[in-house]
């Protein structure tokens, strides 16, 4: 530590105590606010604290209301050790006030620093004196503090304090605005405390906008205790009243006109880089200035370790959002188109659609979303494409056609065809009214849709394909899409060297640029490979489609359902029954989210799921997917495979009734006493008992009927036995 220098607390006169309404009272200056009985206890940061006495020189730094005067009055209240207060205020500016006032403070507190006696010294509000004084103040102090006694600095700036040496040699503690954020729990402890009833309000709503901001909660509470129950409560906003003036008079009131205006501008960014506010902004020195911003009193986190990244707190964005809309009403879409660019040149394409979305650029969003959505279908994203379309106004698809189509072709790929086609009737008007922004692409783009739909039976499919496939540029991604419709229509028209051609086409333009098709592709081959008895190629094939899925997160698309379906016969046929099962589970569960519209899938998948349903006994699930499959087939005219592949399942059907009619006539007379009891609720053990046998001999029993009557299970058993009349009904 330094020598002792200036600051002597033994000879320095204290200053007197203030006369208040004629009597003597502590002057709330030396001495910690009373603790609240509605306050969080923060017990992680306390326990910090304690385990920190040993460190001479403390530092908590955060913005207004993040709890720091809170924090320190609890701990200096639960210390076993001394503590000397004080309240910085503007009369501490001269380094003679503010040493005088240490001195006091240690004098209430009965502290003597010369006789070495342990002790914690705490500066809240050190942000009031000026950079030099504290960092003099602090000096001095750190000179004569004794072993174990400790400085803590409170200050809603970071201190001007040259801490690298400290750092280094662990001599400090720092606390900031991530350590000082209520955790979630805490938080909804303050809200229950401040009086909100769950049942009445959006806690975890509420919790989740302050973001671990004690005052915003606090500020939240308030909001919520005004909102009636009767009328609900709405989203909360940074705009209300009660946030902006709290906002205004904490934190904007003490920063420059052009911190305030940048503060502004930016706040139509999500995350805040001095590059990208540089290049929105049209000005220099963006870096600099967020690394003096995140020191001062304002909400800003870093990011990332290295402080390129901030992000302004949600609710604080929202009221300056307000004053620009406020001061400079068409600044925002300005900004937000810049943001656009800078982000399509960075290859963030979300961003960029955001930004082009908000700042009203319905054309240049609608190019940025329709180039990049084969990326976005091919990996799954479905989900990321569906939020944002939901979130823009229905106008804005209406007016773009490429907006339209991608609303189709992400519909599409979420088994969604009525919609789908609604959205690319809407493209196709477009492209008619404004021939001049009408390409070839997007024209071959409303083809595939119609193909897709197929309305017309298995020939137009094809055809639409083709002619799709002739419109779109050699690499567009699109082509996989025309391949493997132009491979299912020859398939579904029962013209298997030509479906083979396509798909395979398909296969390999898809496998990079559209694993979403490449994987329906395979599964189709493997359908083709089954057709022509070669097991061990359909096998390959369906173990290469489910492998794109699994490795491009398609397993949620309700499209895949055909590749679980190749997949879960290939499993079958290997003996791998677990595994059938589970993929057989699944394509049913995928195959019910398409709608019937999609007529020619819905009727294939359910045959081929049907099929493997009835070799895993589930004859029930197979007779009624057969029959919804017939159903949908009665849609789609001049399919001729479908009539085959009916054929070949009924024909299933009826060998296996015969093979449980054979399997009846070897039951066992002790199996037909242990059969009677298979529908009642009894255990093994407790039909065992009313057979007077053991329950080995009942299992012996009861796996020989789940054998002969070509049952998996239990129930199967029942139903088969029911229907070949042994049980009576």
């Amino acid at each position: 530590m330094a020598a002792a220098t200036t600051l002597s607390p033994v000879t320095l006169t204290p200053v007197p105590t203030r006369l208040r309404f004629g009597v003597d009272v502590p002057d709330p200056k030396f001495s910690p606010p009373p603790g609240r009985r509605k306050s969080v206890r923060r017990g992680e940061l306390l326990r910090r604290l304690d385990e920190e006495q040993e460190c001479p020189l403390i530092v908590v730094q955060a913005p207004a209301g993040y709890g720091k005067t809170t924090l320190l009055a609890q701990w200096a209240q639960e210390n076993e050790r001394p503590c000397a207060w004080v309240t910085v205020d503007d009369a501490d500016a001269d380094p003679g006030v503010l040493a005088a006032s240490i001195a006091h403070a240690l004098g209430v507190g009965q502290i003597k620093p010369d006789r070495g006696e342990s002790f914690a010294l705490i500066l809240d509000d050190a942000h009031v004196v000026g950079s030099s004084v504290l960092r003099e103040t602090v000096r001095d102090v750190l000179g004569w503090l004794p072993e174990g006694a400790q400085l803590v600095v409170s200050s809603r700036g970071e201190p001007a304090l040259s801490l690298g040496r400290m750092r280094a040699r662990g001599e400090v503690v720092e606390m900031d605005i991530n350590d000082l954020s209520m955790s979630p729990a805490e938080a909804a402890e303050a809200l229950r405390l401040a009086g909100l009833d769950p049942e009445l309000t959006p806690v975890q709503s509420l919790v989740h906008r302050a973001e671990g901001w004690p005052a915003a909660l606090a500020l939240a509470a308030a909001w919520a205790r005004r909102s009636r129950p009767s009328d609900g409560v709405g989203p909360l906003s940074g705009d209300d009243r009660l946030f902006s003036e709290y906002f205004g008079a904490e934190v904007l009131v003490s920063l420059s006109p052009e911190m305030l205006r940048f503060l502004s501008q930016t706040s139509v960014l999500d995350r805040l880089s001095g590059p990208l506010c540089d290049d929105v902004l049209g000005r220099d020195g963006s870096a600099a200035m967020l690394a003096r911003l995140a020191r001062r009193n304002v909400p800003l986190r870093p990011l990332d370790s290295r402080h390129e990244w901030y992000r302004l707190h949600g609710l604080f964005r929202e009221t300056l959002q307000t004053n620009l809309r406020l001061a400079e009403p068409a600044r925002a879409r300005i900004l937000h188109r810049q943001a656009a660019d800078w982000y399509r040149g960075a290859g963030n394409v979300e961003d960029a659609l955001d930004h082009a979305a908000r700042a009203g650029d319905l054309d240049g969003a609608g190019e940025l979303l329709w180039t990049n959505l084969p990326g976005f279908l091919a990996n799954g994203r479905t989900s990321v494409v569906q939020r944002w379309l939901s979130g823009a106004a229905v106008e804005g698809f209406t007016g773009s056609a490429q907006l339209a189509l991608a609303a189709a072709h992400n519909h599409l790929a979420i088994g969604r065809v009525a919609v789908a086609e609604q959205w690319s009737r809407c493209a196709a008007a477009r492209l008619t009214e404004r021939p001049e922004r009408a390409t070839a692409p997007e024209a071959g783009a409303v083809l595939i849709v119609h193909a897709w739909a197929a309305r017309s039976g298995a020939t137009q499919m094809g055809e639409s394909a083709s002619e799709a496939y002739e419109l779109l540029p050699e690499d567009s991604p699109w082509r996989a899409s025309c391949c493997f419709l132009r491979g299912t229509a020859a398939l579904l028209r029962d013209d298997q060297p030509r479906a083979e051609r396509w798909l395979q086409e398909g296969a390999v333009r898809g496998a990079v640029l559209a694993p979403d098709m490449a994987s329906l592709c395979l599964a189709q081959l493997a359908v083709v490979a089954t057709e022509r008895g070669e097991m061990e190629l359909a096998s390959d094939f369906a173990k290469r489609a489910h492998t794109l899925i699994a490795e491009h997160d398609l397993a949620g698309r309700p499209t895949s359902a055909l590749v679980f379906a190749t997949w879960a016969d290939a499993a079958m046929r290997e003996g791998r029954v677990d595994e059938a099962k589970a993929a057989a589970a699944r394509c049913l569960s995928l195959v019910g989210q398409v709608e019937d519209s999609l007529a020619w899938f819905g009727a294939e998948a359910r045959i081929l799921l049907a099929r493997v349903s009835l070799a895993l006994g589930h004859v029930a699930t197979a007779r009624e997917l057969l029959a919804d499959a017939s159903r949908l087939a009665r849609r789609i005219p001049d399919v001729i495979v479908f009539e085959r592949w009916f054929t070949a399942a009924w024909a299933q059907f009826d060998e296996r009734a015969e093979n449980a009619l054979a399997g009846v006539a070897l039951l066992t007379t002790a199996e037909l006493r242990v059969l009677r009891f298979l529908p009642t609720h009894y255990s093994f053990h407790e039909i065992a008992q009313r057979l007077h046998v053991s329950s080995n001999t009942v299992k012996t029993h009861v796996h020989a009927v789940y054998r002969k009557l070509d049952a998996s299970s239990r129930s199967e058993a029942v139903a088969n036995a029911t229907s070949a009349g042994l049980l009576g009904c």
